[in-house]
């Protein structure tokens, strides 16, 4: 072959790979950079919720997630129960309440003269002590002036009893309560007792909590009043007897703190 020919052979052969190998390089280059922008354009995945969620969707992020862990964090702060409390408070407050008469007893029996007890209203005044678990422990006045059928010029009706309550714990600022009480009625003209003896009551109510130191509530209460023998302004003879009222209190209250558990009492 002639040397001139087989130079121009071998050169275009050398030229050829050479052509090759760019084409191959800028192809890999090329699919690099493909690959890249595709990585750079699909949005990460979220982590998974710290609840154990799986994530909502490829779209979710930290901003879309705060609202429902917001929503998740306030549901279990209101279906948690209070902290225990040990503090002793001081509870004390009034109450203006009705007394309705169910039955006056045997001092209404005689049919010939006008019964001297009818309904009424008045306040009560309170004072106790709530303790750490469901007690309260206390003492009432109430003072309530009853319709006596224009035979007393101002019926009062006057109670002084001791109280306690059972409260049933619903981790709310409302909770339900049972009542008792045990003391001593009198009843007469103005301030003068004409008859008195002992009362006894049970009741129901239900405390609502406005704020740390303020409750207000509503109690129903069944009382029986023994009332002795006595003669009234009209010189009609009252048999001794039993009463029974029915009574409503609207409550208003405060607490102050006495004392905590395993401190002494101020």
């Amino acid at each position: 072959m002639h040397p001139v020919y087989d130079w121009k052979v071998r050169s275009a052969s050398v030229s050829c790979r050479s052509g090759r190998r760019r084409v191959a390089a800028r192809a890999s280059a090329a699919a690099v950079l493909l690959t890249s922008a595709a990585s750079a354009a699909e949005p990460a995945a979220a982590p998974p919720d710290s609840r154990g969620a799986a994530p909502q969707g490829p779209y979710e992020t930290k901003a879309t997630r705060a609202p429902a862990e917001r929503t998740l964090f306030t549901r279990d702060l209101e279906i948690a129960p209070p902290p225990p409390s040990h503090v002793v408070y001081f509870q004390y407050g009034v109450a203006f309440t009705t007394e309705q008469v169910i039955a006056p007893g045997p001092i209404c029996d005689n049919v010939g003269v006008p019964c001297i007890l009818g309904a009424g209203g008045g306040i009560v005044v309170r004072a106790g002590y709530r303790s750490i678990g469901p007690f309260y422990i206390g003492g009432a006045y109430e003072l309530t002036k009853q319709d006596p059928n224009k035979l007393y010029r101002i019926a009062l009706l006057q109670q002084a009893r001791g109280e306690g309550r059972y409260y049933f714990d619903t981790a709310r600022v409302t909770q339900p309560y049972l009542s008792a009480g045990l003391g001593v009625a009198g009843y007469g003209n103005e301030w003068k007792i004409d008859t008195w003896g002992p009362s006894g009551s049970v009741g129901a109510g239900l405390e609502y909590q406005l704020t740390r130191r303020t409750v207000v509530g509503i109690a129903l209460n069944y009382r029986v009043l023994y009332f002795g023998r006595f003669v009234d302004t009209a010189r009609s003879d009252r048999d001794p007897g039993l009463a029974q009222l029915f009574g409503i209190d609207l409550v208003l209250e405060q607490r102050d703190a006495a004392f905590r558990q395993g401190d002494a009492p101020r």
